[in-house]
């Protein structure tokens, strides 16, 4: 799991959990202080970890957590990798492009993006199908939410299928509303 993910949860627990949300939150899923550098791989085990303890810890969902995260990385992430987005791309336009994105992250060797694919169904709609032993739907779904507010942009994402339900992959539909 990329770093940037591990750097927005330390923000995400400072934020739920007060100024030693962090610490309090490394020590609850059993890991150990260390700093997380934001273009580097770590074992997945310990995002794992640590969003399993910040859901013991706020009281809210996994998936919850998850989608509450992702609302924090989505801006994150446009400003990493904002290079590779169109000026004049809506948050359709960059989920529309989002497996071209990830090909582009793939290049540094220590980084694994998901594969997806996104198919642009009508102007406004873009459905989305995400298969991942990580099964991060949740990460997902509030990374778009995060992108679109971080825009001006209002998306309702809506989930068809979902790996957590036995399906094979997560289905979702992306619409744009005006």
């Amino acid at each position: 799991m990329q770093g940037v993910v591990f750097h927005e949860l330390r923000g995400y627990a400072e934020h739920r959990l007060g100024p030693r949300g962090w610490d309090s939150l490394l020590e609850n899923a059993g890991l150990p202080r260390r700093i997380y550098l934001a273009f580097r791989d770590y074992p997945d085990a310990e995002v794992v970890s640590l969003v399993d303890a910040a859901s013991r810890m706020t009281g809210k969902s996994r998936q919850r957590v998850l989608e509450e995260l992702g609302e924090r990385l989505g801006p994150s992430l446009l400003r990493t990798y904002g290079v590779l987005v169109e000026p004049q791309w809506t948050v359709l336009d960059m989920v529309e492009h989002l497996e071209r994105l990830h090909q582009q992250v793939r290049r540094d060797a220590q980084l694994r993006p998901p594969s997806v694919f996104c198919q642009r169904v009508r102007r406004d709609l873009v459905q989305v199908s995400y298969s991942s032993p990580r099964k991060l739907c949740g990460l997902g779904i509030g990374t778009i939410r995060g992108l679109a507010r971080h825009l001006g942009q209002t998306v309702v994402v809506s989930e068809r299928r979902c790996m957590h339900q036995g399906a094979v992959t997560c289905e979702l539909d992306v619409s744009l509303l005006s």
